[in-house]
């Protein structure tokens, strides 16, 4: 008699794991490219310009400061930036509007002044990499390249898509690693037409300061190595910017240094 209540008693064990058992749904597949291209752009504000605030760490051959900065940008190619110090003290002003760069370094007593060449830039921007490039960065506007991937795949373990772009040789323009739940930019890769590394960038911090943007950004370059290091405290979206509220202030006193 025991053995037909073990029975019974094996199958409402079966039963009642079965009715509480997970069915897996099925494996995430990377979507198509204009999927990929029409959600990321629901998923982040449009920004044309923006006002924030943060903290700020640049490394390169040539500059290297950190402290508090407050930048202002309007895309695609306008952007000034102020680092202070600890005491709040100024240590640098930088504007550029893609054609001429303006430098101040109060500690200096020094105005410069320049074209917008890769080398000038490089007061701020991380060098191989644009000016339109940097901004996009700032607030997360990614895949940097136009049209369609050509490749996408779904990694599962770290469960995000890689989306690549090509140049019409054939060589990798783009690598961009995308956060599958909800489709946020986490890492992206640019390189020159011979397939060399220009740069690469990570984003973290979604919506902490601003719904469906990063709220820190660190970009790197190989050759020359630099590195920019962005944490945001505070942001404005698409405010009514200036010109005067970009320009670089010039205080009496200042000697004016050309920047070849």
């Amino acid at each position: 008699m025991k053995q037909p209540r073990l029975v019974w008693l094996a199958v409402a064990l079966c039963l009642w794991g079965c009715s509480t058992m997970v069915t897996p749904g099925p494996p995430i597949t990377a979507p198509p490219g204009p999927d990929l291209v029409a959600r990321l752009q629901a998923t982040r504000p449009q920004v044309r310009s923006f006002d924030a605030k943060g903290r700020l760490t640049y490394l390169s051959p040539k500059w290297n400061y950190s402290g508090t900065s407050l930048i202002k940008g309007r895309l695609p190619d306008t952007i000034r930036a102020d680092v202070l110090d600890v005491l709040g003290r100024s240590l640098l002003f930088f504007y550029s509007n893609g054609q001429q760069v303006q430098v101040l370094s109060p500690k200096e007593g020094k105005f410069y002044r320049g074209v917008a060449s890769p080398g000038n830039l490089a007061a701020f921007i991380p060098p191989a990499m644009t000016l339109q490039q940097a901004l996009r960065l700032m607030v997360g506007d990614l895949p940097l390249s136009s049209g369609q991937p050509v490749r996408s795949e779904y990694e599962v373990k770290q469960g995000r898509y890689l989306f690549e772009w090509q140049y019409p040789g054939g060589s990798i323009k783009e690598r961009l690693w995308v956060e599958a739940q909800e489709m946020q930019p986490v890492q992206d890769e640019w390189f020159g037409p011979g397939g060399r590394l220009h740069f690469s960038a990570t984003f973290t911090n979604y919506g902490q300061i601003t719904p469906g943007l990063p709220g820190q950004i660190t970009v790197k370059t190989l050759e020359p190595k630099g590195e920019l290091r962005l944490t945001y405290s505070d942001m404005t979206v698409n405010p009514p910017l200036k010109d005067t509220d970009l320009s670089v202030p010039k205080p009496a006193g200042v000697t004016e240094v050309p920047l070849k």
